[in-house]
């Protein structure tokens, strides 16, 4: 080969003094493998000093191994990855300070914009992001004509929830050029904010700009759907999906988004699913052998994983499940894939006897945590949801995996061996439709601990003198059969009243859309009040406004629902074969109101005619509500977690046997 050909694109195999190093570290033999390293420098410097540095860091000598890491910076800085050890090495040491200095030294030498981010993205991770600000701030008045360094700083501050000064920076950046991302990133925080049509429309210039982007025609699909329209939405995100079939996220969005399609059968549902289990976790990718003791007494080791350890429905579960479990018979770990942590993150690291952030670990990299800490149970809580770590149970890390409330469908997985459920949200007939086993919870596994102390009130139909229906959920749930029946229920109640709580419902051109089309079913404008974002304290008190609640169909509302009924206002609920369309059967079960839940929606009609029709019963039902909860299993979580504890011993036993 000519000694000018170009050598870039060309992969240089590993040095040979390199793969015996690391069959030393893989036999435990450190001080050999360190000899082999210090030998190897003259052959290649870089990773003979970044080895050293792993080795000794294995070794737990972290003074050399942070000598070494250093070294192998200083030879090459732009290994930005090297950052991330050596500060992960010092903070074992406790010196969080000398990691900053580090980071910041790093940071100010950099012009390179994508390093820039990268080392921003350590410090975010490390909870240093203002710091981060602050020195890309300064390196914008040093270089003012750069202008992706504004845009860098507008990442930043998104990612320290600064929206404001996110938003003037990517506006800053669009008024200097046509910068697509920048349109992107503006629409996502408009779609944060539910300003929705804001956020559409700069999504819709960023997909004019770059036509052929997957990830942003991702993102207008998807607050297409938050914004009500999903049929394009859903059309977009199954051209993002044919565009690229290996990606796992968008797939799992589409598995989510499909059961809000009316009319859509649940063998085309389970299909799909289970040919994303076939796709992207095949059986193949299970390889670790399992050793666990296969004592059916013995203190078992659960394991949670979660992107949602955060201010979350999921989160305010595991918390009360941790305060009530029985910690001599299980021990138990954290996993959490926090993108952006908050105070609820910061309290549950400190409740879980064991905790590790798993966000920006690979799939290999933390299935191999969980199968070193010797997890005997792992259950994941996000099914196919957002941020989701599924393929981390691909690789079977635990002898025993199960899904649990984060997700109302199977993961298609064969991996997952269990659906923790309840017969009234999944019976046993349905079990053709999951590709795990049921491990029912005798008393269901709806839950609900209110977060925020807010009186129910009297009836509000005796004051206004008509009755108000109220509907607190999410837009993507509407759809044509919901609106027919809500107009239905309207005009057979005289003078009533609807009032829409949703996402995007103080947009101007979004309540406008849906004040027409209840204008077209025969319902005046007068009739709907619609309402927007608000604090979860005055979230809640709006149903001082609401005589009942109409819940949503064929995807049934859940922390909503028990929100509702907690503040003293009925839900009529129409109930499905799919589990997502059985959760206000399952709740309304637990606290004996079971016939408020109907199959039809005529008969969810002519329930709220007939319940809106007697004040007298309603005002009796509304006083009762807060003690019928209180005292029903839906706010019992001692009882919760000791039925949870049992289904993990019995599938403990099962395993055993096995």
């Amino acid at each position: 080969m000519p000694n000018n050909a170009p050598q870039q694109n060309l992969k240089k195999a590993p040095p040979k003094f390199l793969e015996e190093a690391v069959k030393a570290v893989n036999a435990k033999q450190f001080d050999q493998a360190v000899e082999i390293l210090k030998k190897g420098i003259d052959c290649d410097r870089f990773i003979a000093y970044s080895g050293l540095g792993e080795v000794y860091n294995a070794k737990g000598d972290y003074e050399e191994s942070i000598k070494w890491l250093e070294k192998a910076y200083d030879h090459n800085p732009d290994e930005i990855n090297l950052l991330d050890r050596i500060s992960k090495v010092l903070t074992k040491l406790n010196r969080d300070d000398e990691s900053l200095k580090i980071l910041t030294k790093a940071l100010k030498r950099q012009t390179n914009t994508r390093n820039i981010r990268l080392i921003a993205d350590l410090m975010n991770k490390q909870g240093k992001g203002q710091a981060a600000v602050e020195i890309v701030e300064q390196l914008i008045k040093a270089h003012p004509k750069v202008i992706e360094l504004v845009f860098e700083l507008g990442l930043l501050t998104e990612h320290i929830l600064d929206h404001e000064k996110a938003e003037q920076c990517y506006k800053t950046v669009i008024r200097t050029a046509p910068h697509p991302f920048a349109y992107d990133r503006l629409g996502l925080i408009c779609l944060k904010q539910e300003r929705m049509t804001e956020a559409v429309t700069y999504l819709r210039k960023a997909m004019e700009l770059r036509p052929d982007d997957n990830n942003i025609r991702n993102d207008l699909a998807t607050t297409l759907m938050k914004a009500g329209e999903l049929i394009e939405g859903s059309k977009l995100l199954q051209k993002s999906i044919e565009v690229n079939p290996l990606n796992v996220s968008m797939q799992s969005s589409f598995l989510y988004h499909l059961h809000l399609l009316p009319g859509i059968e649940l063998q085309t549902i389970f299909n799909a699913h289970k040919n994303w289990g076939q796709r992207h976790a095949p059986l193949s990718l299970a390889k670790f052998q399992h050793t666990n003791t296969p004592d059916t007494n013995r203190k078992l080791r659960i394991g949670y994983i979660s992107p949602d350890f955060r201010s979350h429905p999921v989160a305010q579960l595991v918390d009360k499940l941790l305060e009530f479990h029985n910690h001599d018979e299980f021990d138990f770990y954290g996993y959490g894939s926090i993108e952006v942590a908050d105070q609820i993150t910061a309290k549950m690291q400190k409740s879980f006897p064991h905790y590790q952030q798993i966000h920006g670990l690979n799939d290999d990299m933390v299935a191999g945590m969980i199968h070193h800490d010797g997890i005997d149970i792992l259950v994941d809580l996000a099914g196919h949801t957002l941020n989701h770590r599924l393929l981390v149970l691909a690789r079977k890390p635990a002898p025993v995996q199960a899904t649990f409330y984060g997700y109302c469908d199977t993961t298609g997985m064969q991996q997952v061996d269990y659906v923790i459920t309840d017969e009234l949200l999944n019976p046993p007939e349905s079990r053709k439709y999951y590709t795990e086993d049921f491990a029912y919870l005798p008393s269901g596994i709806c839950f609900f601990n209110c977060r925020v102390d807010v009186d129910s009130s009297p009836l509000p139909f005796f004051k206004n003198g008509h009755i108000t229906f109220g509907a607190f959920t999410n837009c993507l749930r509407f759809n044509e059969k919901l609106f027919q029946t809500w107009a239905q229920i309207l005009k057979s109640v005289p003078n009533s009243k609807l009032m829409l709580g949703f996402a995007g419902g103080d947009d101007e051109a979004i309540r406008t859309k849906y004040l027409k089309q209840f204008e077209n079913l025969g319902i005046p404008r007068d009739s709907i009040q619609t309402t927007g974002k608000k604090t979860y304290k005055k979230y809640l008190e709006q149903y001082a406004l609401v005589d009942i609640t109409l819940d949503t169909f064929p995807e049934n509302g859940g922390t909503t629902t028990s929100e509702s009924l907690w503040m003293g206002s009925p839900v009529i609920s129409k109930y499905s074969e799919h589990q997502n369309g059985r959760i206000g059967l399952s709740l309304l079960n637990r606290i004996g109101l079971g016939d408020l839940a109907v199959p039809t929606a005529d008969d969810y009609a002519k329930k709220a005619v007939e319940l809106a029709k007697n004040p007298e019963k309603l005002a009796v039902l509304r006083a009762s509500l807060r003690s019928t909860m209180t005292n029903s299993p839906l706010c019992s979580a001692k009882n919760y977690t000791l039925e949870l504890e049992a289904a993990f011993r019995k599938m403990w036993q099962t395993w055993c046997k096995k």
